[in-house]
């Protein structure tokens, strides 16, 4: 198993070394990895269990395990091999090292690491210009101003969805734990495309106690999982359960670079939460007053969603997404876990893009109550789904 800090890993007595003859080539989401490896003790080398990793800062970016080594008559071990790489989420540079790490039985340890000094910046999905928040006691809401496919034209994104995580701190990249609050399956995108003014209306989701950290991330389907691709913290923390309504915006956002300061937060007697990124100064949108947010409110519920959009290339229509979800298809009976498209069974109230992907992805179902495995699918939502389901 990986150790968590290359860079502060004790290293024993040297046993093998990265030779003169080593190197990274990415393709995608795959990367190949190479070195020439000198066995300083060619019978200690044959005893334990090597690997190659690369890693960005923290983030434990690819890693080939090659078994024992045995070297050649000049102390030399050449191994090679193309593995999926986490590629780290986000626009900043990386600085990627190539570590050496045996495993004698109690786990890996560094034995030698070198690192390049041509920083590496990846090509990946990004959120663009403002994103918001709104926990509601009735839903949640999420938006971002843009999202766009920085890759060649030729090169289609895998399945996007934007989702909002309550984490316990914030979140760095890498791998995370935390809480789903909800997740908006937006589709696969063009390369040099982009979608403007993507919202989405979820169920609501109740945090439990404590102190939480929220995050919008991008995240892709890259044909066995996601991965995050992009995301932006909000500066201001929940306490949970959800406390009553607060105004707070967030500083403009910039790329990978910490929120500036924000106005202290209003609050209100409505049993709402409200954090926005604010593209203008923030005290103008902490001056907005109750009577106005109100209207807002009211507005926003009695027009189409779509009258928002931005005319700008392939915007996302919202009245489409929002009418997608809300249609009840179990009008006309009940929906097909084995049968049913993508698209029928996220129209099923409850059940979001993503989590119709999950469905799909795990045919054929021998018995609904399966369905608990599906991400996205706990105990309680799914005895509500399964009058509105069949096999």
């Amino acid at each position: 198993m990986p150790y968590s800090d290359p860079s502060n890993q004790y290293i024993p007595p040297t046993t093998a070394l990265i030779g003169s003859a080593h190197g990274y080539v990415f393709n995608a989401d795959e990367v190949t990895l190479e070195a020439e490896i000198h066995a300083v003790d060619p019978l200690a080398t044959s005893y334990l269990n090597w690997s190659l990793q690369l890693w960005a800062g923290d983030v434990l970016v690819a890693e080939a395990s090659f078994g024992a080594l045995y070297p050649d008559s000049f102390g030399i071990a050449r191994v090679g091999a193309t593995v999926s790489a986490n590629l780290p989420a986000g626009t900043n540079e990386h600085m990627l090292t190539l570590v050496l790490a045996g495993d004698d039985g109690t786990g890996l340890q560094r034995y030698d690491a070198v690192t390049y000094p041509r920083s590496e910046r990846f090509v990946l999905p990004l959120i663009e210009g403002s994103v918001a928040y709104r926990l509601d006691t009735d839903c949640t809401e999420i938006s971002a101003e843009c999202i766009r496919n920085p890759r060649a034209a030729d090169n289609m994104s895998g399945s996007l969805v934007l989702e909002l995580w309550a984490l316990p701190a914030a979140y760095q990249g890498g791998a995370f734990s935390g809480i789903l609050i909800g997740s908006e399956f937006v589709g696969a995108l063009a390369g040099q495309s982009q979608w403007n003014n993507v919202s989405a209306r979820l169920p609501a989701c109740e945090l439990p106690a404590g102190n939480w950290h929220l995050v919008l991330m991008l995240r892709e389907w890259v044909g066995n999982t996601y991965l995050t691709r992009d995301y932006r913290n909000f500066e201001l923390t929940v306490d949970g359960p959800v406390p009553v309504l607060q105004e707070s915006p967030v500083a403009e956002p910039a790329p990978e670079a910490a929120p500036a300061p924000v106005a202290a937060p209003t609050k209100k007697p409505a049993a709402k939460t409200t954090v926005k990124v604010a593209q203008k100064p923030v005290a103008k949108a902490v001056a907005k007053t109750a009577e106005k947010a109100v209207e807002k409110v009211a507005t926003k519920t009695s027009k189409p969603a779509a009258a928002a959009a931005s005319p700008a290339a392939e915007p996302v229509s919202a009245a489409k997404r929002s009418a997608k979800q809300s249609a009840p298809a179990h009008k006309h009976g009940r929906v097909s876990v084995n049968t049913a498209s993508v698209s029928d069974l996220s129209a099923v109230r409850g059940i979001n893009g993503a989590t119709a992907e999950g469905i799909v992805a795990g045919r054929p179902w021998k018995t609904l109550d399966e369905l608990i495995t599906v991400k996205g699918i706990g105990t309680k939502s799914l005895d509500k789904l399964k009058h509105l389901l069949k096999l």
